[in-house]
């Protein structure tokens, strides 16, 4: 699986306090495991489904910080996973 992250992503990163970048960027590989099928870590990020947007996902890195994400395959069939958003809980006003 390849991981991308969207202009958004990124312009929502560079945003962030210090502190909050240095937690992303600490829990991300883990965050990949989780993804890529690490039980135990897909359920401590509290990924799932966002309500009311199907094709859309969302993970939790600590209380206040989160992040979106989805699912796309490219013309070899891979699967692709483009994160989304990250930050506090405001960035579900434009999920």
């Amino acid at each position: 699986m390849r991981f991308t992250r969207t202009k958004q992503f990124k312009k929502d990163l560079n945003e962030l306090e210090k502190r909050d970048k240095e937690n992303i960027k600490e829990a991300f590989p883990d965050v990949k495991k989780a993804l890529q099928g690490d039980v135990e870590l897909f359920n401590y990020f509290r990924i799932k489904r966002m309500r009311g947007y199907p094709d859309i996902w969302e993970g939790h890195i600590k209380d206040n910080l989160c992040f979106t994400f989805h699912y796309d395959y490219d013309e070899n069939g891979e699967k692709n996973c483009f994160f989304r958003r990250v930050g506090t809980h405001n960035i579900y006003i434009n999920a």
